[in-house]
């Protein structure tokens, strides 16, 4: 459909023609009502008259138009006219990555590494959503001036159909392939297919994570790791080849590639969140080693060259920093001037190689632990965190009960570190299943930082990855991905809010540190049958379930004191349970009150200062009507924590 500049359709004045593909063609146009640029692009009339294709064009634009993230185009609604359907979206003023990797041979290690964390932050939360791009390539990649990604196309790539012969696929080109989504069938442009995709068997988001390692490969080296002369010649590349390896790049980097680029798909990254940790990881590395190489004054007399490949990137990216960013030259110049004896040690060692060698490792090690450890020192205190609710990626909706349990009970240990506001569970479950950029729950809740958590369990493989993000600068404090067996659940906790602690620089005194190191129990199998209980407990007000869950909740609280019968927090679950069945359903407060403040008792028998025990009495005694004792177990509760 070709229109004429100032053409209204609906309340979008058309001004010009920006693009044009396979779908169709592209305007950018006014919203009339919003006064805002929007682009609109107008589908091929034969999607209109396939209603299959077009039902599933609607169903997508609609799923599209749920995700609310910064790194991806947002969709602002689908209509049509004259019998053409067109979908209106925000207008990104930039560049795709395609025009910037045209323009020069490899871009800057700092951009790739930019782009790359925002492309996959914008695919895990795609992926949460259940939507898998299946078209990841530079063309639908926008960057804005600012150097802002956008992710484009969610959806719409799959309506587009392989129409045109070989000669005329260009596979840096828009053309796609075949985009249906059953066996049998090739959807994605060539060069970006991922081996199931090429294969033409069924995809999930894994194929999203090898088509970014695809890009990742190609802002690097400048071309892709798999072509060929024809179509086929691509697939068998991608099928039986392996890339070649990328030269002057980290080794961390190299790895982090490579892992996308496993053919199995159960040996890639599992999630886009795990592959944001790791970009999000190397790149605070690299700034750390960028500061400690600019620190060093080099020697006047002799010119080194580094044998480390990885100081190509590291001086390159530094040089491209102070390039736009003109005041960093006299502070760097500043900087270097009060260079130690030690820095001087290093310069001078470097006229013997072997000298080199042993004491540059040596020194390196001392210097970066030093520089860590002044870094975390020197940092403002952060004091109020939300723990949100551990996602379970497992795709075992029975292992929902251990991502619950381990925030509940990280919670719990983090409310043990004084001057520190951590928001209560009732608070942040209230944040389970929607998709809530930290910035968002951070204005929300009044926080400084939010720790966000996934977890899979294969077996008896735990691993927990974890990422601590300042809700003002969304910098990443900290993060760190646990691979544990499930009998090492017990220390796994303590550790987590040993080193949360840590990385928000909390002073600890010993007292206190012994205290958020307590676990309560030696079983893990005992712990395991705790974090049920509270999974269930904290289900009591299901809907026509409510009742059934708390016997479930009772059970499993019996059954981790039969594994440990010096287990407190047990014992005080069981309590709580007790407490609340007769004042939630029909049971008997003369049987269920005086068992709930046995056990409540028997808890701080074996714990004094357990504050879920105090609570439960609290509970019991309210039901009760004595009124001064249940007031003296909220106060204890409130007291220790």
């Amino acid at each position: 459909m070709k229109l004429e500049k100032d053409t209204t359709i609906s309340h979008y004045k058309i001004h010009s023609e920006i693009g044009k593909g396979g779908m169709g063609e592209v305007y950018l146009a006014e919203d009339t009502k919003l006064n805002r640029q929007v682009a609109v692009k107008f589908l091929n009339e034969e999607f209109g008259k396939d209603s299959e294709k077009l039902n599933r064009f609607i169903q997508e634009a609609q799923a599209t138009s749920a995700l609310n993230h910064p790194n991806i185009l947002t969709v602002y609604g689908i209509d049509s006219f004259e019998d053409t359907h067109y979908i209106a979206t925000e207008f990104i003023e930039g560049e795709t990555l395609r025009e910037a990797i045209s323009k020069k041979e490899t871009l800057p290690l700092n951009q790739i590494l930019k782009i790359g964390i925002q492309t996959a932050e914008a695919l895990s939360a795609s992926h949460q959503a259940g939507i898998a791009h299946r078209d990841i390539k530079p063309e639908n990649i926008m960057i804005r001036k600012d150097g802002y990604v956008k992710v484009l196309d969610f959806g719409l790539a799959k309506l587009t159909e392989k129409n045109k012969s070989e000669d005329d696929i260009s596979l840096e080109g828009e053309t796609k392939a075949l985009v249906k989504t059953n066996p049998g069938v090739v959807m994605g442009t060539v060069s970006y297919m991922s081996p199931e995709q090429a294969r033409g068997i069924e995809t999930d988001e894994r194929t999203d994570i090898w088509s970014l390692g695809i890009v990742l490969y190609e802002m690097l080296a400048g071309k892709v790791p798999f072509s060929g002369e024809t179509i086929n010649h691509t697939i068998v590349a991608i099928l039986e080849t392996e890339p070649k390896s990328l030269e002057n790049v980290p080794d961390e980097l190299q790895r982090i590639v490579r892992k996308t680029l496993t053919k199995e798909k159960n040996d890639r990254y599992q999630t886009a969140r795990d592959l944001v940790i790791d970009l999000k990881n190397l790149r605070r590395e690299l700034d750390l080693q960028g500061e400690l190489e600019r620190s060093i004054i080099p020697n006047k007399n002799t010119e080194v060259e580094s044998e480390n490949k990885t100081a190509v990137y590291h001086a390159k990216s530094v040089e491209e920093t102070k390039a736009e960013n003109p005041g960093l030259e006299t502070k760097d110049k500043q900087r270097v001037t009060n260079t130690s004896s030690l820095a001087y040690a290093v310069t001078q060692a470097k006229c013997h190689k072997l000298a080199t060698a042993v004491i540059g490792v040596v020194l390196l090690g001392v210097i970066t632990a030093i520089a860590y450890f002044a870094f975390l020192s020197g940092g403002n205190q952060i004091k109020s965190i939300a723990v949100m609710p551990f996602i379970n990626e497992s795709g075992d909706k029975e292992v929902e009960y251990l991502s619950d349990g381990m925030t509940e009970t990280l919670i719990a240990s983090l409310t043990e570190i004084p001057n520190l506001s951590v928001k209560a569970r009732s608070t942040v479950f209230y944040y389970k299943g929607k998709n809530k950029t930290p910035k968002e729950i951070g204005d929300e809740l009044g926080v400084e930082a939010v720790l966000l958590g996934r977890l899979v369990q294969r077996g008896e493989e735990l691993k927990l990855s974890l990422e601590l993000v300042d809700t003002k600068t969304l910098d990443a404090i900290w993060s760190e991905t646990y691979d544990r067996k499930m009998n090492n659940l017990i220390t796994l906790q303590s550790e987590i809010a040993r080193n949360v602690s840590d990385k928000l620089r909390l002073k600890l005194t010993t007292s206190e540190q012994e205290k958020l190191a307590r676990s309560g129990t030696a079983s893990s199998e005992a712990q395991k049958l705790y974090l049920k209980g509270i999974f269930h407990f904290n289900k009591r007000f299901g809907s026509g379930s409510g009742k059934q869950e708390m016997e479930r909740s009772v059970s499993f609280f019996q059954q981790a004191i039969e594994k440990d019968p010096n287990y407190a927090l047990a014992y005080a679950g069981l309590a709580a349970s007790y407490s609340l069945m007769p004042y939630l359903y029909d049971y008997s407060p003369r049987e269920y009150l005086p068992k709930g403040k046995e056990v409540a008792q028997k808890a701080l028998e074996l714990d004094p200062d357990l504050a879920e025990a105090h609570a439960a009495l609290g509970n019991i005694l309210l039901y009760s009507y004595d009124w001064e004792g249940a007031e003296r177990s909220y106060l204890k509760a409130i007291e220790v924590n």
